[in-house]
């Protein structure tokens, strides 16, 4: 009796193992790869800037949002640094000068 009881339940717990999802999470991250970041970002005079995209960091650029934002990092272990591109294709900085806990603002390096 022993035995029936105790090989349904393995037979069960097999069963309930194969037919289990698999966890299909994404891979963390690589901190030090540039990711396209622009949708963090808003210029100040696009529309809603201040109203449904208030969330956004702001971005002082001659480009606005208009070229690839992208930034690495996490804040934490490595330092976030963003840049974007100009018409020659020269990379410039997009540096944070106000943080938490207030708006995001970030300005364009021309240099």
């Amino acid at each position: 009796m022993f035995a029936r009881i105790l090989t349904g339940a393995l037979l069960t717990a097999a069963a309930t193992l194969a037919l289990a999802p698999t966890a299909s999470a994404d891979p963390t991250p690589d901190w030090n790869t540039f990711y396209d970041k622009t949708a963090n970002f808003v210029a100040p005079f696009d529309p809603g800037a201040f109203g449904d995209k208030g969330d956004r960091a702001l971005v002082l650029s001659p480009y606005g949002t208009g070229r690839v934002i992208e930034c690495k990092g996490d804040g934490h272990y490595v330092a976030v640094y963003c840049r974007q591109f100009d018409d020659q294709g020269r990379e410039h900085a997009i540096t944070q000068i106000i943080s938490a806990p207030f708006r995001g603002v970030y300005v364009y390096n021309p240099f």
